[in-house]
């Protein structure tokens, strides 16, 4: 079985990056695709715009009519981590009680940077691997650096990998008397090394990270193997960039920023998403103007309203033009204003938009 197409959708905030990913998602399987829409937006704003509830366990979207599956993922900061490692822990009970307990991980689990991202990029892993999707769309944390998390996998992937990890167990071991002291030489430079860890952050976090990583130890195959997916996902031949915008100044340093960050992952974006592109009057705005004995003062509005959108859509052209200039290899979609309050119903509107994009959007299948 192939890996899924995967769309990585990555923007500042206010542009309406969830919303479009929400709509992709939603175009993607009305055309008949398994899709699988996930956001690690701590914001979690992707219920609202599904107009479901969705939480950390893969949710089925109900579709009225749709030729594929669509279904949601939005795992929970304070969650994930507990749910991530009862998957790792599932054959060692023991193990698990112990690190659930230990501080190291409570205190990774509650606050470092990062750490949401990882767990839950790979629980996507996992649900690719269980859900037979064909396509994964992430929408990312509304951040010039949300791009960076792409790499976590990877990097992770090598720690577990190398010698830190049987080292670390080693001290684990060392400190529970399971195994002898070494001797001579390297006597000396594990006691000192680990003399020096004491001085610098305390006993305590020396003993709780030998302890961690030694039970880390017993599930590494598995931590590795699905760290490495991950990272496949994220950065394989299978995966797409998608950067979204406004019209707006601090949007546009915002894309020019992420694809740069991109650039020196030996990446590019594929296309740039810009919402609020205004191309055309409201269709009620007309039918108002085409009306007899409409009021001078609905008349007013009507002008400023007009004014307004064209302001917006000349925006829009300026916006189009800079990026077409600045990265002309990336297609420049271009999606209306939506008027409504409701983000359900925008998402539907907007992936009826997006539906003649999706070529332009999706990873080019190898």
């Amino acid at each position: 079985m192939k890996d899924p197409l995967v769309i990585v959708c990555a923007g500042g905030g206010g542009v309406g990056k969830t919303t479009t990913s929400a709509a992709l998602a939603l175009a993607l399987a009305a055309r008949g695709h398994q899709t699988l829409i996930v956001t690690i937006d701590p914001a979690r704003r992707l219920a609202g715009a599904m107009g479901v509830p969705v939480t950390d366990e893969v949710t089925l979207v109900p579709l009225a009519a749709a030729k594929g599956r669509l279904s949601a993922l939005m795992p929970d900061p304070r969650r994930s981590m507990r749910a991530f490692i009862d998957y790792l822990f599932a054959d060692e009970p023991e193990a698990k009680a112990r690190v659930l307990s230990n501080k190291l991980y409570i205190g990774l689990a509650d606050a470092a940077a990062g750490v949401h991202e990882l767990v839950a990029m790979n629980l996507v892993a996992r649900a690719a691997t269980d859900g037979d999707f064909d396509v994964v769309v992430i929408d990312t944390a509304p951040s010039r650096h949300a791009i960076d998390f792409v790499t976590y996998p990877a990097r992770l992937a090598a720690l577990l990998g190398g010698r830190s990890v049987s080292w670390l167990a080693g001290l684990a071991q060392r400190s529970g008397g399971a195994a002898p002291a070494p001797r001579g030489l390297l006597s000396w430079g594990t006691g000192h090394v680990e003399h020096l860890l004491a001085r610098v952050t305390g006993p305590n976090l020396v003993r709780d990270t030998a302890d961690l990583f030694g039970d880390l130890a017993l599930v590494r195959e598995r931590f590795v193997s699905l760290t490495r997916r991950a990272s496949e996902l994220l950065l394989g031949e299978r995966v797409a960039y998608a950067l979204v915008a406004a019209p707006t100044a601090a949007a546009r340093d915002d894309v020019i920023f992420l694809a740069a960050r991109l650039e020196k992952l030996g990446r590019r974006p594929r296309a740039i998403v810009l919402n609020r592109a205004d191309t055309r009057p409201a269709p009620w705005v007309s039918a108002l103007r085409a009306g007899r004995g409409v009021a001078p003062s609905i008349t007013d509005v009507l002008d400023a309203l007009e004014e307004e959108r064209s302001t917006r859509s000349s925006a829009a052209d300026g916006l189009a033009a800079h990026l077409h200039a600045k990265l002309p290899w990336a297609s420049i979609v271009r999606l209306p204003y939506v008027e409504a309050s409701a983000p359900e119903v925008i998402v539907a509107a907007l992936s009826t938009e997006l539906d003649a994009h999706l070529a332009a959007l999706l990873p080019e299948a190898r």
